[in-house]
């Protein structure tokens, strides 16, 4: 049995990075030494190892893995991959008796390349050099879109700095205190809910001075004032609805007019962000009027349209303790939005899914649904029931 999974004879850190995955140690070893020469390769026994080495290492140009091997097999390890970087270009190794299966694989989208086994050598670098290709191609593209959008970004929020330095301020600490909260939420590393956060207080370039002093202050606003700030979403959806990608971002500002509550066609990202956004703005306001933390979430938990998930986020991190949960154990299927892990969630093969202390949020039942279409999973989780709960739940059964 290997013992070493991130280090090759061949390793150099400046050549692209190919992890093979297979459980026949003759076929890691005879991959190795046909890619050696061209790239960094690591290997891996099984799927769980695979997984392993692609957290420790960050990322890689390309994954190869067998088919049939014991636990997890190939297809499932490269939905996997898939969902959780999907940057890296995957190619199924295997042999003719799976044709088919690799076939509906790769019109999935699941895998880019099929490789018969055992590979010809040149046709396995070629496939290997394409898929390379590939990952550079999109990686490039990405940080060319990254530049692009930042640049624009920044010089917007330059603008609301420029004419309502108090709103940019505001804008800050929202910024950090919904970034605070998506941490605990499992939500953090998505720059469309850190754009939003910013952008939430873009619309205040058409607020006036005095108008944003009564709003800080919690004083009354009259009829056009409040016509302003109700308008802030909306102008800065036309601010950015000009930038490339925006999509989610404007779906998250936009959600936070009108009424609460999940919209058909919205994306699990843009309702769990919505729902962290609009906790902490309503929380920033009433902390910068002095309001403590105990009383800004107890007002907060009041209202007919808090979130629970975000809420026990929100006390987590103020270290403001909430009411005894009812802890029990219910199917995955029956997970909802709210509800706390007690437990982690697992594959019948042993492999931790999402771990425990984990709240519940659109966004994870929508990769609970992705996880159930890749592995089979231990079907009873102990989970904490939010005592209050005053809302309508989204179950993971609705997502299936």
């Amino acid at each position: 049995m290997r013992t070493e999974l991130y280090k090759s004879a061949n390793a150099d850190d400046k050549k692209p990075v190919v992890l093979v995955v297979d459980d026949e140690e003759t076929v890691l070893d005879t991959l190795s030494l046909q890619l050696g020469r061209e790239y960094r390769v690591l290997t891996a026994v099984d799927g769980a190892k695979a997984l392993e080495v692609l957290a420790e290492l960050g990322t890689a140009a390309a994954v190869i893995s067998d088919m049939r091997m014991p636990g997890m097999n190939g297809i499932e390890l490269l939905r996997r991959v898939q969902m959780e970087y999907p940057a890296i270009t995957r190619v199924l190794h295997t042999g003719y008796g799976d044709m088919a299966t690799a076939v509906a694989a790769i019109n999935s989208g699941g895998v880019y390349r099929y490789l018969p086994k055992p590979a010809d050598t040149e046709a396995l670098r070629n496939a290997i050099r394409e898929s390379v290709a590939k990952h550079d191609e999109a990686m490039a593209d990405r940080e060319l879109l990254d530049r692009t959008l930042r640049t624009s970004v920044k010089a917007l929020f330059g603008v609301l700095e420029l004419s309502n330095p108090p709103a940019y301020q505001r804008a800050g600490r929202i910024s950090t205190l919904v970034g605070e909260l998506c941490h605990i939420l499992q939500l953090d590393g998505l720059w469309e809910i850190e754009v939003a956060a910013m952008a939430s207080q873009l619309g205040a370039v058409t607020v006036s001075a005095t108008t944003w002093q009564k709003l800080e202050r919690g004083m009354p606003l009259g009829e056009d004032e409040q016509a302003a700030v109700d308008n802030m979403p909306r102008v800065a959806t036309r601010l950015l609805g000009d930038i490339p990608m925006m999509e989610e971002v404007l779906a998250i500002v936009s959600g936070l007019t009108g009424r609460p509550g999940p919209v058909e066609g919205r994306s699990a990202l843009a309702e769990d962000a919505i729902a962290v956004l609009r906790t902490a703005i309503a929380y920033e306001a009433m902390e910068s009027r002095g309001i403590n933390a105990v009383n800004a979430i107890t007002a907060i938990e009041e209202r007919e349209d808090h979130y629970p998930h975000v809420i026990a986020a929100l006390r987590r991190l103020k270290g403001v303790r909430a009411l005894k949960d009812t802890v029990k154990s219910v199917r995955v299927t029956e997970l909802e939005v709210g509800m706390r892990l007690v437990e982690d969630v697992v594959a019948t093969n042993g492999l931790v899914l999402i771990g425990k202390e984990t709240v519940i949020t659109e966004l994870m039942l929508d990769r609970l649904t992705n996880f159930a279409r890749a592995v089979e999973l231990v079907e009873e989780v102990l989970a904490a029931v939010p005592y209050k709960a005053s809302y309508k739940p989204t179950a993971f059964a609705n997502h299936r």
